[in-house]
């Protein structure tokens, strides 16, 4: 029933135009309630467990590098017809484990033919290091010839003890054109994926984050991070 659900779920999400920010704020919790990815606000900063979650990537992830924690599971949800011929050839490194793979065709009506569908890849982060996941819309029978449809999607798997736990406060920046950041007691966190309903200057949050360190912020402000979940705090 856990897979039929998950499936369920990325077909629904297939069409999303904003799949980051829909992702984060699926992983997120609303003011006051407790984080369902994220730590017992008791466990401080141990960092030695963290809930496995589950994220839905589409093509508008294409060519973006993702972060997880072994356990995690990741869906695929990309757009296929079958009746046309192609169909896509999905590989991945051997660090991710393949839960599932299943075709959900579009509802059609009745005699229509020639609908497409979702077709959906379950994969479990087995193995911590850089893994990635590729894809190419072909007909089965016909070579690569470089010209076909792809997808390709880099996982950063890290350790939990990489990962950053703790409390901070939303502030606003005036600067580059605007954007909010968060402010720890001794470092500066600019989110990658802050949900609009944590965009409050002055809302106190405990937050955990992957550390985001092969990309450069035009901000110039703080630690580039992603966030994997955030919940606002008594106090704010």
């Amino acid at each position: 029933m856990l897979i039929i659900g998950i499936v369920a779920l990325a077909a629904i999400t297939s069409g999303c135009t904003d799949t980051r920010s829909s992702i984060a704020d699926n992983d997120t919790e609303d003011e006051g309630s407790d984080a369902s990815e994220g730590p017992d606000a008791s466990a401080d900063n141990n960092t030695s467990s963290f809930e496995s979650m589950t994220s839905v990537y589409t093509e508008d992830n294409n060519t973006s590098a993702i972060w997880a924690l072994k356990g995690d599971t990741l869906v695929i949800s990309l757009k296929e017809n079958p009746t046309t011929g192609y169909s896509w050839n999905v590989s991945a490194s051997p660090g991710l484990s393949l839960v599932d793979d299943k075709y959900v065709q579009d509802p059609a009506a009745e005699g229509m033919v020639g609908a497409g569908g979702v077709h959906n890849w379950i994969f479990e982060v087995v193995e911590e290091g850089t893994q990635n996941i590729s894809a190419v819309y072909k007909r089965p029978w016909e070579d690569i010839m470089g010209s076909e449809e792809t997808f390709e999607l880099i996982v950063n798997a890290v350790v939990p003890e990489d990962m950053i736990r703790t409390t901070g406060t939303v502030v606003y920046m005036d600067l580059e054109g605007g954007f909010y950041g968060i402010a720890g007691d001794d470092v500066n966190y600019d989110p990658l994926n802050l949900g609009e309903e944590f965009r409050e200057d002055g809302l106190k949050v405990e937050f955990t984050a992957y550390l985001v360190e092969d990309m450069a912020s035009s901000h110039m402000w703080g630690q580039l991070v992603e966030i994997r979940s955030i919940k606002a705090v008594s106090g704010s």
